[in-house]
This record gives C-alpha cells, structure tokens and sequence, in this order.
C-alpha cells in the first residue's frame, strides 16, 4: 500500500499558506521521509524537502544517492548536489526566490540558517507546522506500526523461551538486533537489562551474567516499512521475589490508569498524571523515574510526550507508548509498555503481547 505522499505535501503547502510562509524546508530524515518516502543518511550531507506555497519545491539530495531518491514515492521533483558544492546553492536554487522560509528550528545547522540568510530568506520556525502533520496517523500509517509491534512481539516471545542463567546481557542484546534484522527490521534498538542494571532505565548493556533470582527488563523497539513498534516486558529467573511481585503490581495499576486516560482531548499532562498518581505513592517499592511515554511513527520518540509540562491535548489518530516503571538501584527495574492509538471511542492497543510477568527457568 502506498502511502499518500502527495496529500501530505499538498497539507502542508495549505498550512504553510495559512502561517503567510512562503516555503517550508523540511532537513530532519523522519520529515523527508514523511513528505516523501525517502529514507537517506545524511551524516554530513545536506537533504531537505522544499515545499513551496506556489505550488513548487524539490527533494534536494546529493547525487550519491540517486538511484534511493528514483525508487522513493516522492511527489517533490528531485533536485541533486554534486560534490563540488555543499548543496545550499541547490537549496536556495529550490526555493525559487521564496522568502519567508520555515524551517524545523530544532534541526537546521547554524551554518546553514545563516548561509539561507545570506541569500535572502527570513526564517521563521516551522517544526510544529510538519509535526501537527506527523502526529495523527492514517490507517496505513497504524498498520506499519501495528506490524512493527508484531515483529517485536515475535522476538520477544523468542528471547524470553531462550533466555537462561548464564546468559550475557551484552550478547543477549546482539541475538535480538540479529533476530529483528532476519526478519525486515531497518532498525533496532534493544536494551535489554539484568537484576540491579534495570535500576536505569537507560543503563547500557554489559558482561553482567543472568544469575537466579534476577529481574529482566527487556525493552525493544524496531523499524519496519519506515514505522516503529516500541514494546516492554519484564520477567525474574526463578518465582518472583517479593520486591518484584510488588513492583510488578504497582506498574500494572499504574498501566491500566495511564491506557485508560488516553483518549482525545485529554491533556498529555493528565495521561501522565494517571501513572504518576500511583507510582509516586508506592515509595517503598521504588522511583519513577521518567514520564508515562512518548508519540511515536516514523521516529521513535515523537513528539506529544506524556510529562507533567506538556499540556498538548490528545487528538484522535495520534500513537503513543504507555510504558509507567519503577526502578530501585539495588534491585532493579518493572516497566511495561504498550503502543496505544487514541481512536474514536477510546484508546486502541496495537499489539497483543500478554500482560504478564514472566518467569524464567532458574
């Protein structure tokens, strides 16, 4: 199924009308990929998506990667940069004399802002402008997901029957990027932490060996066709000892509570007050340590994020993980996350992975 690329040009050309912009340049990946279904690597090369409210613009790309750009579903005629340039004479060649220019503010070097105003453009931020486009999903858009969250659930279901004591964290984590890359994965972004090292959330993987009694806090995360599936679940080596029974118990409540608040037009703030609301009462368990989640697409971590600051209300087609934890250094850490469409009639879970807190033989 191809995804309407045009459409959504066409959305933001209107937007971009709308804000007395003249152009809109789009540089992070996610966006061009979005706007146009390519995927580059930019590294220290230039690309941009030009959409201009005249009707014009152009995918602007270095000539390396040509034959990427032909096979991409683009609506925006190509516009491509050899080496003898750094591609900003192709960009402002582009935007055909487009002044007011929006831009995503958090992307664009400082360089290259200045060398566009050196030409003549006033830039004005725009990141909101396309990320207002990104944030409410299309069907195709939740069926990508949804499939990237049924290859994460495969391999975990994989890790968890496989996993032993004696297993090393470090390599465990290398089998699953390994097993999710068999299998269509683009990318991949296990982290997959043992006993006291779930104690932070974002601990890196180590020579720690699985030992009985340990708690294993597997959180996975995978790209497939352009989208990402993000799931967490938790197990412990043996029967669960009492601080993991409690803990798991906490974070399940907190789970049902944060689902249950993400629905359209709720505050993004109050989905993350939910969790918060019994996570933070259960300090003899542990902490919470971060917020109930994050928007997510053709990136990972988007925008909405459910944290007390964000007062963004919910509207119906945007995904978010709900993943509430609790985290005691000396012990470890439970969280467990779902991906979650706020839909018509209430929040939508887009994997079926069982809620349950596993257990591993010893």
């Amino acid at each position: 199924m191809t995804a309407p690329h045009s459409t959504r040009v066409d959305s933001l050309r209107e937007l971009a009308g709308r804000a007395d912009l003249d152009a809109v340049v789009a540089t992070t990946d996610a966006s061009i990929a979005y706007l146009t279904g390519f995927w580059g690597l930019q590294l220290e090369r230039l690309f941009a998506a030009v959409v201009r409210t005249d009707g014009g613009g152009a995918l602007v790309a270095p000539t390396l990667d040509r034959d990427g750009v032909a096979a991409a579903p683009t609506p925006l005629p190509p516009r491509f940069w050899e080496l003898t340039t750094d591609g900003m004479p192709e960009l402002v060649d582009a935007l055909g004399g487009a002044r007011r220019i929006g831009v995503e503010e958090h992307h664009l070097s400082f360089a290259r802002a200045g060398a566009l105003t050196a030409a003549g453009a006033e830039l004005v931020p725009a990141g909101d402008l396309v990320m207002s486009l990104r944030a409410r999903k299309d069907e195709t858009e939740v069926a990508r997901i949804r499939a990237a969250c049924a290859l994460v659930e495969e391999v975990l279901e994989r890790m968890f029957a496989e996993l032993r004591p004696g297993d090393v964290e470090a390599e465990v984590n290398a089998r699953v990027r390994y097993w999710l890359s068999q299998r269509g994965a683009t990318d991949a972004h296990p982290l997959i932490l043992f006993g006291a090292h779930a104690g932070n959330p974002h601990g890196e993987p180590s020579d720690r060996t699985l030992a009985p009694g340990d708690v294993v806090c597997a959180d996975v995360s995978a790209q497939l066709e352009g989208y990402w599936g993000d799931l967490t679940r938790c197990g412990t080596v043996g029967p669960a000892g009492e601080w993991a029974r409690a803990a798991w118990a906490v974070v399940r409540d907190a789970y049902d509570a944060a689902v249950a608040a993400t629905r359209a037009g709720a505050e993004a703030r109050a989905v993350d007050a939910a969790q918060r609301a019994i996570v933070e009462a259960a300090v003899e368990v542990g902490q919470c340590l971060h917020g109930a989640g994050h928007a997510i697409g053709v990136e990972i971590h988007e925008p909405p994020f459910l944290v007390p600051a964000s007062a963004t209300p919910l509207a119906e087609g945007m995904v978010f993980t709900i993943e509430p934890g609790i985290y005691r250094s000396d012990a470890g850490g439970i969280r467990l996350e779902d991906d979650v469409l706020v839909g018509a009639d209430g929040p939508v879970l887009l994997s079926g992975l069982p809620l349950e807190l596993r257990e591993i033989p010893a």
